[in-house]
């Protein structure tokens, strides 16, 4: 006659709770972790995002500076939509900046109003801030052969005056510092170098995300 072995006998019904309550406890643990993983990559994702869009931000305002001679202190042409309706209201300060830009013509040559002293034409390239959005304004010389368009506030646009250039939204820090030849602080009249900053804030989720980024360009020599 047969008889059971101990040895070969099953899992008892406490035993295979135990073993799916380990199971279950373990899989729990796994996916927080992989959805924690998962959400801090995408968050630092979306703060490289807001970086990469940071510095192409200051990588357009620092093109225009290799190619000003100076940042003017007040806006050199008229501007119908000054600050305040003054047409030459605007001036070079730490959240505002006046480029002279070098005008050219429709082939992208420089004009010059002195050809033996090799003295450009200047347009202004106005870099502002209205709200959280960073603008560039520019006014143009009028000069014939000129290229430059005066541009306009959004609101005011038309096809004569298009509108203002968005450099940046969700801007919540701008910074124009100016310096001279040997890194002093100076006024804007006295600089030959700028360094600007910026920081850009978005919301990841219900998580506020922020990036900031800072350059410094030398002017031209004319």
């Amino acid at each position: 006659m047969l008889k059971n072995n101990p040895k070969e006998a099953g899992f008892t019904l406490i035993e295979l709770l135990l073993v799916m309550l380990v199971m279950a406890i373990l899989s729990l643990t796994i996916a927080n972790f992989i959805t924690s993983w998962l959400q801090s990559s995408s968050e630092n994702q979306a703060k490289a995002n807001l970086l990469n869009t940071a510095e192409s931000a200051l990588t357009k305002v620092a093109d225009d500076i290799m190619l000003s001679g100076s940042v003017d202190t007040t806006n050199r042409w008229p501007d119908p939509n000054g600050p305040n309706g003054n047409p030459y209201g605007w001036t070079s300060g730490n959240s505002t900046m006046i480029l002279a830009k070098v005008a050219v013509n429709s082939s992208g040559a420089a004009i010059f109003t002195d050809g033996s002293d090799y003295i450009t034409l200047k347009d202004d390239e106005v870099y502002f801030i209205s709200g959280t959005t960073l603008y560039r304004r520019t006014l143009a010389s009028g000069e014939l052969g000129d290229s430059a368009v005066t541009t306009c506030p959004a609101s005011d646009a038309t096809a004569q005056c298009p509108p203002d250039n968005v450099v940046a939204t969700g801007v919540t820090n701008w910074v124009v510092s100016y310096y001279d030849i040997n890194g002093n602080a100076v006024s804007a009249a006295n600089a030959r170098s700028v360094q600007i900053s910026i920081t850009l804030s978005s919301m990841y989720g219900s998580t506020p995300i922020t990036s900031s980024y800072t350059t410094r360009m030398v002017f031209r020599n004319d």
